[in-house]
């Protein structure tokens, strides 16, 4: 009955491909090859920072626990900043921890990733978590994404990292203002 229902569109195909003897990837290989403009698109890695508060990311193939690092959250001036600006990358990047850190994801993920894109994948979700997706999990995202720039398309998100600045905007918003009404205090929250 399908092949019955099939007959009219198949009829009018400008190209069909028999997909009973094809695997996943070589299917996937033959539909780019036909219809994709950019013959050179292929792979590419994602690398992700998120905040394990806010949830772990759905999409991530890995994912790396980073809150074993020191972490400038607890260092007052540093705690509304990010992982993009200098001062709080040179702190997370400094120790001696996250140094071993990345010399073993950077090994670890060279020699996977050419295995991944042989296999036929499109992409490859490589998440970094801290706690909140603000400090250590951008700055190593952002260390790592360089490192494999030059071998790979890479593209960098920090899922979390406006989360954190946009409660931090709340909460000094949410400050009790105290106004007199009718020579009485009142307390106001704007």
């Amino acid at each position: 009955m399908e092949r019955e229902l099939l007959d009219e569109l198949k009829g009018r195909a400008q190209l069909i491909f028999n997909t009973s003897q094809l695997k996943p990837r070589e299917l996937r290989e033959k539909i780019a090859s036909e219809f994709s403009a950019d013959k050179s698109v292929g792979f590419t890695v994602n690398v992700m920072s998120f905040g394990f508060k806010h949830g772990l990311p759905i999409d991530a193939d890995l994912v790396f626990d980073v809150r074993f690092l020191p972490n400038p959250y607890y260092i007052d001036h540093m705690r509304p900043r990010t992982g993009l600006e200098q001062e709080v990358s040179s702190y997370v990047l400094k120790w001696s921890e996250t140094q071993k850190f990345l010399e073993k994801v950077t090994d670890l993920l060279a020699f996977m990733l050419p295995y991944y894109k042989r296999e036929g994948k499109a992409q490859l979700v490589v998440a970094i978590g801290c706690t909140g997706g603000q400090h250590r999990s951008v700055a190593l995202t952002e260390y790592i994404s360089n490192h494999f720039k030059k071998d790979y398309r890479v593209q960098v998100s920090h899922r979390d990292i406006e989360k954190v600045r946009g409660k931090q905007m709340l909460d000094k918003k949410k400050q009790p203002k105290v106004v007199i009404i009718g020579g009485e205090p009142a307390f106001l929250f704007c």
